[in-house]
């Protein structure tokens, strides 16, 4: 039946693990095996299902780790997944791991080598930015510490805007106080 593009198992009281046969079905695009009593764990040869636009095997007693980082299964969200409390991985907020695991979860060829870059250019940028931080600061500084005229030229400018800008706020208070005698 490799033309079967919609299977809706769910509500048939089911029993069993998922078959690995399922990944046959190639023109699959909708797999639905809801409130049953599924067990075991999610075939990985479901990841060979590249038209499936609608998964849920949520419900069941699964276990194990979900097809969440695999490809076509990174699009469904936890609803796909609910019900199974021994299921773990994205896009569930349960990890596989515990935290007496020392294994990591493997990169795809070249994942881990292209997250070093990225944390390396991350560094490059940050370091950059402070550096020029640092050094136009400084360097200001310095020229107001040796440029008397500079340093009283800046310290008269910021005296006046503030001084611009309390009789601004005068004004304006000034002014919502008589609008509000003349009401």
């Amino acid at each position: 039946m490799s033309w079967l593009t919609t299977l809706n198992l769910s509500n048939n009281y089911l029993s069993g693990s998922i078959p690995d046969s399922l990944s046959k079905l190639r023109q699959l695009e909708s797999l639905d095996l809801s409130y049953n009593a599924l067990t075991g764990k999610i075939p990985r040869g479901l990841t060979n299902l590249s038209s499936l636009a609608a998964f849920s095997v949520a419900y069941n007693n699964l276990s194990g780790p979900t097809l969440g980082v695999q490809p076509q299964f990174d699009t469904f969200d936890n609803r796909s997944y609910e019900g199974n409390p021994n299921l773990c991985g994205p896009p569930l907020s349960q990890s596989c791991f515990s935290n007496h695991d020392t294994k990591l979860p493997s990169f795809p060829d070249g994942a881990e080598d292209h997250r070093r870059d990225e944390s390396i250019d991350f560094l490059i940028l940050f370091g950059s930015f402070a550096l020029f931080f640092v050094v136009s600061f400084w360097g200001f500084m310095a020229v107001l510490y040796f440029k008397r005229d500079w340093r009283f030229a800046l310290f008269t400018m910021v005296d006046e805007f503030g001084d611009m800008i309390y009789v601004r706020v005068v004004l304006f208070v000034r002014k919502i106080r008589a609008a509000r005698r003349d009401n």
